[in-house]
């Protein structure tokens, strides 16, 4: 079998059994990304206007006296910044023309990973981001949800270490609701660690089973009531990430929030070269509006592993 040309010569030569679709490594994170309401910036400093109802208390008066007039307030404004988010990538024409496994252009394909690349880092700062002015060529920044909610009535860190249980989260729903004028969280964000530890809660509805045909276990906790409100849990990765140095729970109610778009994303195909390839970049301009702090909460210092 020495001079007999087999298969096993010159292997790279032979096309490979694979599928014709790349297979994603990394997860794709965009809860807040779809579901928070959309509205429009039409500056790069962007103010939401909040006000406030007087304490609730009587508001009796006397059958013939005349009316005496309650101070009124005026609406206050919360400022972000509108940040600049780019995914830009270049392709060689070269690339493009070669046959790859996957069965497609290799600038429509990276095309494609870009976009979600974007949706992920502005995911990630429409939870993370730190307020930072664009001055001196820095990259201007927004607010975050977790730095745009935090003051001292919601914001809790525990002492590190602490073990996170049903009765904390009780704690943190009384809290709010006492904070909020009622006005509560309905989801929460955790990492994958604290989602494990709420799955344990014990204090579960009874399920009673019957039949002999039972094959599904189910040890999951999807919404957490309490007589202050009903959550439901997500698992988020952004919430926790590993230079975390405790885990962490963010605690929202949805329609205080919004993301305000100076430039909606889109693929910029505008831009120069000077070479054999084509330069494309995924842009887009937004902030966060925080309408109400006070109906969400973050809290911090909890056991991670």
């Amino acid at each position: 079998m020495a001079d007999t040309h087999t298969t096993y010569l010159g292997t790279d030569a032979i096309k490979k059994d694979v599928l014709p679709l790349v297979e994603i490594l990394t997860a794709n994170e965009d809860w807040f990304l779809n579901n928070l309401q959309k509205s429009t910036a039409i500056s790069t400093i962007h103010n939401t206007q909040t006000d406030t109802l007087r304490t609730t208390a009587t508001a009796a008066v006397t059958e013939a006296a005349d009316y005496t007039t309650i101070a009124r307030s005026y609406p206050t404004l919360v400022p972000n910044l509108v940040e600049i988010v780019a995914i830009p990538f270049q392709i060689t024409r070269t690339a493009q023309q070669v046959q790859m496994y996957n069965g497609q252009n290799e600038l429509a394909r990276q095309t494609t990973k870009a976009l979600i690349e974007w949706g992920n880092a502005v995911e990630f700062d429409l939870v993370r981001s730190t307020l930072t002015s664009g001055a001196s060529g820095t990259a201007p920044k927004m607010d975050g949800i977790i730095r745009g909610i935090s003051q001292s009535t919601n914001y809790t860190l525990q002492t590190s270490g602490t073990t996170f249980t049903a009765s904390i989260l009780r704690l943190l729903m009384k809290n709010n609701y006492d904070n909020s004028n009622g006005e509560v969280a309905t989801d929460i964000f955790v990492g994958s660690f604290l989602s494990d530890k709420i799955d344990a809660f014990t204090n579960k509805s009874n399920v009673v089973v019957t039949g002999g045909n039972e094959t599904t276990i189910v040890h999951a906790l999807d919404v957490y009531e309490t007589g202050l409100g009903k959550v439901r849990k997500h698992t988020h990765r952004c919430v926790q990430t590993t230079d975390d140095a405790n885990a962490r729970i963010l605690a929202v109610r949805p329609e205080k929030f919004a993301i305000a778009y100076l430039q909606r994303p889109f693929i910029d195909t505008g831009l120069s070269r000077s070479g054999d390839y084509d330069k494309r970049a995924v842009v887009g301009k937004m902030t966060l509006e925080v309408k109400n702090k006070t109906s969400n909460w973050f809290a911090d210092g909890y056991d991670k592993d």
